[in-house]
């Protein structure tokens, strides 16, 4: 048998083959053989069917049995032989199969880079610097308090405004017919939230419970619905109800709702800690990736989109977890699974190249990450979690949980590593922005 390998790319190979065609007979015999015991031919018992009427009714089953078994035979046998580590299931194209002459065939896969990096000390990067904002404080104060505020009937007569909550029952057409997921009955909605789609809320404003009407609006071309996008609608709405939320006063009173805590200035002292934690946190995640972003423009890389399209799937995922559970889903935000792909796909690709590049630098600096740093690290995730024996045992469980986060902590150290040579400049956010 011959083998050649040749390299597209950096990250793509072709491994052509060529099997002599005595090999190619036995096998095809061996699978006329194996069909033979199981074929089922009237006027023949199993096992007693004649060759040639196998080979009549049986030979694009004989042909794919016998590339699927030479294909499994010669091609991972290859890429130990070669050395070739793929990231993705291989292409395979083929030539038609013939007895009598030699088979040929090749499989084309996609593999991680050969990366050499290079120029990773004395990064230049900017770092947000941290200043306490006081309406950060006040606005978390009045989320806390729209929290624990109850809705309480409107005045008779008084027209709806913003903050409100309204009952009503709506129907949506385009061109006077009803479409579908456009109708609804005692739905409550808070104007001004946003929820529904542009100028729908704002038409609301001013009505009255029992009014009737007809609020025209045109549906975004960015729509998740594309038989809706772009298109203009008319929903028949009917107002039934109209409530008005009342807020607790902010005092000492207030805080001991919240348990831990005996006066307003204990709360706000706790909220401004927990602000603080917060926004280090974003700053720290955001200086990493910037740090990221000049590595890679030091060390740009081809990457394998097979790598890519994993990384674009595992964002689009969280990306549906984080709004279910603030009720909403994408085509609440305008986005379907597509346009979600194409809108982030640059930034998947970034995520992957540092991902890369951090894996080289962790190689070259002979960075690790040990057993007990990983036991270590499960027993702080099992800490947060509240629920440490589970934590444990799902990590004991699944050596695949334990590979990922080994090698999240080795690309923690090489960022730390990258940060102590790095020249961070502090600066105001303002600079960043621009």
């Amino acid at each position: 048998m011959q083998i050649s390998v040749e390299s597209l790319s950096s990250v793509k190979k072709k491994i052509n083959f060529e099997i002599p065609a005595t090999r190619v007979a036995s096998e095809v015999d061996k699978v006329y053989e194996e069909i033979r015991k199981h074929a089922s031919i009237k006027g023949f018992r199993k096992g007693k069917v004649p060759k040639d009427l196998i080979k009549k009714h049986y030979h694009d089953k004989m042909a794919d049995d016998v590339l699927k078994n030479l294909v499994n035979d010669t091609y991972f046998k290859a890429l130990t032989d070669e050395k070739i580590y793929p990231v993705s299931y291989p292409v395979i194209d083929s030539d038609e199969l013939k007895v009598g002459e030699n088979f040929k065939y090749s499989a084309t896969v996609e593999v991680f880079p050969d990366v050499d990096v290079k120029n990773y000390e004395g990064l230049t990067v900017k770092k947000e610097k941290f200043v306490l904002n006081d309406d950060v404080i006040a606005a978390r104060l009045r989320e806390m308090q729209e929290n624990m505020a109850h809705l309480e009937p409107a005045e008779a007569g008084a027209a709806a405004k913003t903050g409100d909550f309204v009952t009503f029952d709506f129907k949506g057409s385009i061109d006077g017919v009803l479409f579908e997921g456009g109708s609804a009955e005692d739905y409550q909605l808070e104007l001004g939230s946003g929820r529904f789609i542009p100028g729908f809320e704002d038409q609301m404003v001013g009505m009255k419970a029992g009014d009737e009407g007809d609020l025209k609006v045109t549906f975004p071309e960015s729509y998740g619905q594309k038989d809706l996008a772009g298109k203009d609608a008319v929903f028949a709405v009917k107002i039934k109800d109209i409530k008005v939320k009342e807020l607790p006063e902010l005092n000492d009173d207030f805080a001991k709702d919240f348990g831990e805590f005996e006066t307003l200035e204990e709360l706000k002292k706790k909220i401004t800690e927990v602000h603080t934690q917060q926004e280090n946190d974003r700053i720290e995640g955001d200086l990493r990736d910037r740090l990221i972003k000049v590595l890679i423009e030091k060390n740009d890389i081809e990457v394998p989109a097979t790598l890519v399209d994993r990384q674009l799937n595992l964002m689009l995922e969280n990306s549906k977890r984080r709004l279910a559970t603030q009720r909403l889903t994408m085509e609440m935000m305008g986005l379907n699974d597509e346009t979600y792909k194409a809108q982030f796909r640059s930034q998947a690709e970034l995520q992957v190249k540092g991902s890369i590049l951090l894996d080289a630098v962790a190689r070259k600096e002979s960075i690790e990450a040990t057993d007990a740093e990983v036991d270590e690290n499960i027993q702080q995730i099992a800490g947060q979690n509240g629920n440490a024996e589970q934590v444990t045992n799902y990590y004991r469980q699944n050596a695949q949980a334990r590979e990922n986060l080994t090698a999240q902590l080795k690309e923690d150290k090489a960022i730390e590593l990258l940060l102590s040579k790095a020249k961070v400049t502090e600066v105001e956010r303002s600079e960043l922005d621009k």
